[in-house]
């Protein structure tokens, strides 16, 4: 059975999901009073193994590369989205479905 990864990028870090271990499955932005606060990703997971880089964009950080043993893994997208739209709650706090594109490194 495949297992799925939600990962995150916001304005003060990138985490980059092109990885030839992780398969692109959907983005979601979620905008807070008008203004986009998160990129979420769900991806698919190919190696177990793989390890996910983390990269500052607002701040300054070195890289952190984290296994990806940590992060929480889901058993269908379904359960990730569902996780992703309880932040929907109205004009002001909402999530939108965008084209699932992979952050390059």
């Amino acid at each position: 059975m495949s297992q799925y990864v939600m990962l995150s990028t916001t304005e003060r870090y990138r985490t980059v999901t092109d990885n030839p271990n992780l398969e692109m499955v959907a983005n979601y932005d979620y905008y807070f009073f008008g203004k986009k606060k998160t990129t979420f990703s769900i991806c698919k997971i190919k190696s177990q193994n793989t390890r996910i880089l983390i990269q500052g964009v607002g701040e300054v950080f070195p890289d952190n590369s984290i296994p990806l043993k940590v992060f929480p893994k889901f058993e269908t997208t379904e359960e990730i989205e569902k996780e992703i739209y309880e932040l929907d709650i109205d004009k002001d706090s909402r999530v939108v479905k965008t084209e699932a594109q992979a952050q390059p490194v």
